[in-house]
């Protein structure tokens, strides 16, 4: 009988698509951290975003997890409406005035003028805090995984050959800092799911 080893809450997830450029961990996925992004309606087809439901920058490709939603002005489905999205799991920076989708992509909002995330600076639940492990999942094809602090390298194919469908649990905190991934071979579209533990 296979026992499970408790790791911790899962409060953070984050979606790699490498392609050719080795790329790591969103610095505010390792550490639970908490944003507010501050947005305006800008179609008919707004509705009030679902805690839980994923945001992604049409524009940045930014993306992130809705913890709240508070309607500050005007109302959903209105031009007029601006909302403060509270935000976990944020990987890229959301850009002045991109679009945000959520759901299908097909709810936008506008993210305001001047603005950007910024980190909530009050106390709350984990904040700080470093993930203890990683659950790191390969789908589609095959990436090169590597953990050591070096960097995976397609030419000279460098790096643990992760294939679809395969997963591994990182619990060391430096082995988790040093994650890197990459496409197996140049344009082979690996997507990397990566669930961090606190």
């Amino acid at each position: 009988m296979y026992m499970y080893d408790y790791v911790g809450m899962a409060l953070c997830h984050q979606k790699i698509v490498p392609g050719n450029t080795a790329t790591g961990l969103a610095a505010s996925c390792l550490e639970y951290l908490e944003f507010t992004l501050l947005c305006d309606g800008v179609d008919a087809g707004s509705t009030a975003p679902v805690a839980g439901g994923w945001i992604v920058g049409q524009t940045s490709g930014g993306r992130a997890i809705i913890i709240s939603a508070t309607l500050t002005a005007g109302a959903y489905g209105n031009v007029n409406a601006r909302v403060t999205l509270r935000l976990r799991s944020v990987s890229g920076t959301f850009a002045s005035t991109e679009n945000v989708g959520y759901g299908a992509n097909l709810d936008h909002f506008t993210v305001r003028t001047g603005a950007t995330q910024v980190p909530v600076t009050e106390d709350y639940l984990y904040k700080g805090l470093l993930a203890k492990a990683i659950l790191v999942s390969v789908y589609a094809n095959t990436a090169l995984c590597i953990w050591d602090s070096s960097t995976p390298d397609q030419t000279s194919l460098i790096g643990q050959p992760m294939v679809a469908n395969s997963s591994i649990m990182i619990q060391d905190a430096n082995s988790i800092r040093a994650f890197k991934c990459i496409d197996y071979t140049a344009a082979s579209a690996s997507n990397v799911q990566v669930t961090f533990y606190f």
